[in-house]
């Protein structure tokens, strides 16, 4: 097997005149400082001062190892220091570079300057980006490819680091409203079956030598004990297939939307699926519109933020009918799954011009009314499930302690 090429690419920064006789800076990466030169003449660009930039070799393998995933924090941190470069009219492979030297030891270092070095052989930023899909979403990539035709580069950047930070809010409650009573659940259960596995039969074996009637309570007790000894593992198992079954379920289109519309028709947790749904789609939209898109892409790019497949549906059908000439207010309104405040405001933003500023009002009040329904809802459950494991104890424990209470009254 021949040995794999390794090639050593240094970034220059360089200061050349063009043409016109105007002073350009910036910075290119080559293998040397004599390629670095024929690249700068090979643009028109006449150098008369180049230096290695205070950056480590990059080095490109002929096959590399997949770098790690990109976290969505990071991301955003590195989104809100490019937009704040840009606007202060730094070039963007010089915000790049300077932006990648402050994530020493992440992915997030290395996806930047391989992006830095597209842009120095001329490709947009849109289009470099593209070339990272595991990082750069389509929505971020879409965003970006509008505020450069608009020339609202860094305002976009601006823009589109605040709905990243909004995402990992939304994200961080989800996980909050989800994580945190399914945990104290688990243990409750764990705690229940530790009592009836192994403690009420120890209890069993005292009782058993009694010869006497057992109170009903404790006679239901030891059953349901005996039942899990017994059967506790088949249940266990017939749990895990169910999961898996379910999961496996949701892969279907048709299983899904129906999953998805009963959850949209429950009484609370319908509408908390259904604002959080609609707050990260209306503020896509608005970040989308003020940047320049026009409606029907903004729309077919919105949608791919519903995780409800429902409401996805309802978009497809939407982008159908402004295309066909109705107006996107009518539009929402007749698809009937989005909250009716979202789809007042759409109309009054259409009537004003306002429409992509009112998409983002929208998603402030959703994901304001998200933030406060969970915080209701965990603040609610946890004394619930205390409550609830500690009447099941008390239970279990009240069937231990009835007959030895019987047996101390006969004796007295």
């Amino acid at each position: 097997m021949p040995p794999k090429w390794t090639l050593i690419v240094d970034a220059f920064d360089y200061e050349a005149v063009d043409a016109k006789g105007k002073t350009t800076r910036g910075t290119v990466m080559a293998t040397s400082a004599r390629a670095a030169r024929r690249d700068l003449r090979a643009r028109a660009l006449t150098p008369i001062h180049m230096s290695a930039a205070n950056t480590a070799p990059t080095k490109v393998k002929a096959k590399s190892a997949p770098r790690k995933k990109v976290k969505l924090k990071t991301l955003t941190q590195a989104t809100r220091q490019l937009a704040i470069l840009i606007k202060a009219d730094t070039p963007v492979a010089e915000a790049l570079k300077i932006t990648a030297l402050q994530f020493e030891g992440s992915p997030m270092r290395q996806s930047l300057l391989d992006v830095r070095t597209q842009i120095l052989e001329g490709r947009r930023l849109s289009e470099a980006l593209g070339e990272d899909k595991r990082t750069y979403s389509q929505l971020y990539r879409s965003m970006v490819a509008a505020g450069e035709n608009a020339g609202q580069l860094g305002p976009v950047l601006e823009r589109l680091a605040g709905d990243l930070e909004s995402a990992q809010r939304m994200r961080r409650k989800v996980m909050g409203a989800t994580v945190y009573p399914l945990v104290l659940s688990v243990v409750a259960i764990a705690v229940i079956v530790i009592l009836m596995v192994f403690v009420v039969p120890k209890v069993v074996e005292q009782f058993s030598s009694l010869g006497q009637d057992l109170p009903p309570l404790t006679r239901i007790t030891i059953g349901l004990s005996e039942w899990l000894q017994a059967y506790g593992l088949w249940l266990l198992l017939a749990i895990a297939v169910f999961i898996f079954g379910f999961l496996q379920a949701m892969r279907s289109d048709g299983f899904r939307r129906h999953i998805d519309g009963y959850i949209l028709r429950l009484p609370y947790i319908g509408k908390l699926n259904r604002d959080m749904n609609a707050a990260r789609f209306a503020r896509t939209m608005g970040g989308l519109l003020d940047s320049g898109t026009p409606v029907l892409p903004a729309i077919e790019t919105a949608k791919n933020t519903l995780r409800n497949a429902v409401m996805r549906g309802a978009a497809e059908t939407i982008v159908e009918q402004v295309r066909g000439g109705s107006s996107l207010g009518a539009a929402l309104k007749g698809a009937a799954v989005f909250p009716p405040l979202m789809m007042h405001m759409i109309a009054g933003g259409e009537a004003s011009g306002d429409l992509g500023e009112m998409f983002g009002v929208s998603a402030d009040y959703l994901e304001s009314e998200f933030e406060s329904s969970t915080t209701i809802v965990l603040n609610l459950l946890e004394p619930m499930i205390i409550v609830l494991l500690g009447g099941v104890v008390l239970l279990i424990v009240a069937a231990i302690f009835m007959p030895i209470l019987k047996l101390n009254t006969m004796a007295f």
